[in-house]
């Protein structure tokens, strides 16, 4: 694996920070505290609450946004809902403060602002509004990938794990601006609540197609994709369910085409330092984030069939991990 001077080497990501660590005596009392049902529900509401409170006081209008795009997208749920698509069980999870994980109108329906939120936080220290702080965070994650396109055209792109297609606009967008030609870019998601809401934000019908489907069961014909990303997805899943994500992935590239995961940096001094109460709320709400800091990632790759593996932090929160079939 090559990567910067500032990326996660392949042992750090084995070592989860203190607070995510089971085995660690500060994780560990943070799941005993977690493993408490009423607990956990008042830890689920004071993190909505700090959430909202804090994304509406940088500028995002988190609940008028959410009135707005439940209105819009709940007469295209049928049409975003494939009825041969089985639910995971690992999908039902309570994600995100939701009882009902990614599956209802309130986790669609706010995830744009969520995503705001997310690029907001890189840069706490910086006078950014949401739509700066995602430009800037979108264009570094691209800039960590295209050393490894080295240059080429591309002809068709795979966003998976799209949630309500934030990330999926940005990389058509660069794209098209890097090579100047249309690129065929394809969404794919297990909520059909998100992808409802990303036909609403995709107004232009700039992608090509929004898949109601497992990352890990696609359906698509082998050999079908020059690019694949997963843009904060992997803390999302078992690590069972990664290393399948990443076999699919494999199997949908053409020969020389490269596969990119953005996430959570286990390096990053931002997240190893975070404050007690701050990570037992993030802990809270993120049920798989242990799985993700133990998966040695670029080792999963590599296992999966994955060459010329390489690692850059994006930011001070992220990295990027690009591999080639």
């Amino acid at each position: 694996m090559t990567s910067s001077a500032s990326a996660a080497s392949p042992a750090s990501a084995a070592v989860p920070p203190n607070w995510i660590d089971n085995r660690h005596p500060l994780g560990r009392l943070i799941a005993v505290l977690l493993a408490v049902e009423p607990l956990r529900r008042l830890m689920f509401l004071q993190a909505r609450q700090l959430i909202i409170r804090t994304a509406e006081g940088r500028g995002i209008a988190w609940r008028a946004r959410r009135q707005v795009l439940l209105r819009q997208a709940e007469p295209l749920l049928a049409a975003s809902r494939n009825p041969h698509t089985g639910t995971p069980a690992y999908f039902r999870a309570r994600f995100h403060a939701y009882q009902q994980g990614n599956l209802c109108w309130q986790a669609a329906c706010e995830a744009e602002q969520a995503t705001d939120a997310m690029a907001l936080r890189v840069w706490p220290d910086e006078a950014l509004t949401p739509s700066q702080a995602q430009q800037r965070l979108r264009q570094a994650i691209f800039a960590a990938i295209e050393p490894s396109l080295q240059g080429r055209p591309l002809r068709d792109a795979l966003d998976l794990g799209c949630s309500v297609g934030v990330g999926t606009l940005a990389l058509k967008h660069w794209l098209e601006q890097r090579q100047q030609a249309a690129v065929n870019v394809q969404g794919l998601d297990l909520s059909p609540e998100m992808l409802a809401v990303a036909r609403v934000r995709d107004a232009g019908q700039e992608i090509h197609t929004w898949h109601h489907a497992a990352a890990e069961a696609t359906g698509l014909p082998d050999a079908c994709m020059d690019l694949i990303t997963l843009q904060f997805v992997c803390h999302e899943l078992p690590a069972a369910a990664t290393r399948a994500v990443l076999a699919e992935a494999f199997r949908l590239l053409r020969p020389s085409g490269v596969i990119a995961l953005v996430d959570q940096d286990p390096g990053s001094a931002v997240i190893r330092r975070l404050p007690a109460p701050i990570a037992t709320l993030l802990k809270s709400t993120e049920p798989y984030l242990e799985d993700y800091f133990r998966l040695d990632l670029p080792a999963a790759l590599a296992e999966a069939g994955f060459q010329a593996v390489r690692g850059e932090a994006c930011d001070p929160r992220h990295r990027v991990l690009v591999a080639v079939r």
